[in-house]
């Protein structure tokens, strides 16, 4: 029994370790991964064409995220069903929201009305510093929930498993309820009690292995 639990608890460390570190901490910038879309130089084209091209990528670059976030929470079993539909619909309405704003990028008339669409596109969607941490530490907290449940069951030592869950109490609602908006530091600060939580947790669970 003892190689088993052994191997649950490592087998979740190393997931939750992916889940948690793969988190972005930047605001803005795109994952270097995500390929642009469209190769047209900005220097070739017209001052409001070239705005709303530079922020129509963004946008994209933000979109394709939306949709990788949506596989990894498909991927993401041990979710519980009420983080499942609060995350599913996040990034459903940012999905639509980001889509509506694009339209509205391409029928603007002024790179002032363009650049005000672009502060829209950061501070209402927040996709990379939060959204993608509310997927991938709400995926990396529920699975170590679980893995304490089957602990439990195991009979592993209840004052080690409670001393742990104790650290995680409330953490996913406390992230799922972080707003996005113009304090990006504020936001990342929020995050980042969230993903200390996680680790400590997930290093506790490797102890006890």
């Amino acid at each position: 029994m003892k190689h088993t639990l052994r191997t649950a608890v490592v087998a979740t460390a190393v997931l939750c370790a992916a889940l948690v570190a793969t988190a972005p901490a930047y605001a803005g910038a795109a994952p270097a991964h995500a390929a642009a879309p469209s190769a047209r130089p900005l220097d070739a084209v017209k001052p409001l064409d070239a705005a709303k091209l530079a922020v129509t990528r963004r946008i994209d670059l933000r979109l394709a995220t939306l949709k990788r976030l949506a596989a990894t929470l498909g991927d993401a079993k041990q979710v519980n069903a009420a983080h499942r539909g609060t995350l599913n619909g996040l990034v459903g309405d940012q999905t639509a929201g980001l889509t509506a704003l694009r339209a509205k990028v391409g029928a603007e008339a002024t790179t002032a009305a363009v650049k005000s669409d672009a502060q829209d596109m950061v501070d209402d969607y927040r996709v990379f510093i939060l959204t993608g941490p509310k997927v991938r530490l709400t995926a990396a907290i529920d699975t170590e929930e679980a893995v304490l449940d089957r602990l439990h069951d195991r009979g592993v030592d209840d004052a080690k498993l409670q001393a742990i869950r104790a650290g995680l109490a409330g953490k996913v609602d406390t992230l799922l309820a972080i707003a996005p908006g113009p304090d990006g530091d504020a936001i990342r600060a929020q995050v980042k009690t969230v993903r200390e939580a996680a680790r400590t947790a997930r290093a506790q669970l490797k102890a006890l292995a």
